[in-house]
């Protein structure tokens, strides 16, 4: 039963992957807190602050999915996965998308190891040819009692994609 899913899973997805767009490139962040409305303090800026990575997006019509993986290093070094699907509308060369899903953490000599959350995420790339430059913000949800999003604080970050 379980091979019979399978196969039928790529009998859907395969067809549909190849009339997709796929993008794939790097990403760097600013972990810290980014409070709105505060100015951010660069005179204390270290590497342990920030997050790099790799962004991997696959976008049919106005739908888009994407995966993020980003390692910071630090005092605690840690692996986060970011998955993330929702829409991307093309204005012009300007590509907007905003997407919710799950993060996974890995926390490298800590207790517990892995640890999962929900997030939001917005973003907004320029598309040059095939090639895009985006900023994204990434903000924490909980579902405790409804949905809340807290925007006070989140990751705000720059990613290079090359489209195929």
């Amino acid at each position: 039963m379980k091979k019979l899913i399978l196969i039928l899973a790529c009998l859907v997805i395969l067809p549909v992957a190849t009339f997709a767009e796929t993008a794939i490139g790097g990403a760097v962040f600013y972990k810290s807190p980014v409070l709105l409305g505060q100015p951010v303090d660069t005179t204390n800026l270290n590497v342990s602050q920030f997050a790099f990575g790799a962004d991997g997006r696959i976008k049919l019509g106005w739908l888009q999915g994407e995966g993020l993986l980003l390692y910071s290093a630090g005092d605690v070094s840690s692996l986060i996965l970011y998955l993330d699907a929702g829409i991307a509308l093309d204005v012009s060369v300007l590509r907007l998308s905003l997407g919710v899903g799950p993060n996974l953490s890995n926390t490298f000599g800590q207790s517990p190891a892995v640890q999962a959350g929900l997030n939001a995420k917005v973003g907004a790339d320029v598309m040059i040819g095939p090639i895009s430059i985006g900023l994204s913000y990434i903000m924490a949800m909980s579902l405790d009692n409804g949905l809340a999003v807290r925007t006070s604080s989140g990751l705000i970050g720059l990613q290079v994609l090359y489209w195929m």
